[in-house]
């Protein structure tokens, strides 16, 4: 009777997971996120550089491989930089703030020693670290006000300029 029952609880939760699949559940994002974890190579941090030009002001963070996954968009109205998993919030100089993510992280093995509050240049007021946690690594580039940047970053390299 066990094995009965088995087959077919397992046959209710299959399909059950089939129809999730099938109206886009829960069941298929974790999926993806699962294979794209798994498919990064974890990244350290080894410096942070910032560069002015006639064109603007570029901030550069140098990692030890490839970055495959990162995020660079600004915050939402209102909302202010906070410590990743505490959510405490962080000062950051400026009126506008683009927050970077980089996926991937392997915080076991960080061995970035450099600061974690750098003064900016002209429109760039700050940049700081905002934790590093879950896989992930944070930074948020206070600016003077929001405006354009461009994302010219390239294997080990996660460059953003921001226009003045």
């Amino acid at each position: 009777m066990s094995k009965v029952f088995s087959r077919n609880g397992f046959r209710r939760i299959a399909v059950a997971g089939a129809v999730l699949v099938a109206l886009g559940g829960v069941t298929a994002p974790m999926a993806s996120a699962a294979t794209s974890a798994a498919a990064c190579t974890p990244v350290v941090l080894k410096k942070v550089l910032t560069s002015a030009d006639s064109g603007g002001i570029g901030v550069v963070f140098t990692y030890s491989g490839t970055v495959s996954e990162k995020s660079a968009k600004y915050l939402p109205a209102g909302e202010k930089p906070a410590q990743d998993g505490s959510g405490d919030p962080i000062a950051v100089k400026g009126n506008a703030f683009i927050r970077l993510v980089v996926s991937c992280y392997n915080w076991t093995q960080d061995t970035y020693r450099g600061p974690k509050r750098i003064p900016g240049e002209g429109a760039v007021k700050e940049i700081v670290h905002g934790g590093t946690f879950e896989g992930q690594q944070t930074w948020y580039i206070g600016v003077d006000r929001k405006r354009a940047f461009d994302d010219l970053s390239r294997g080990a390299s996660v460059s953003l300029k921001v226009k003045v």
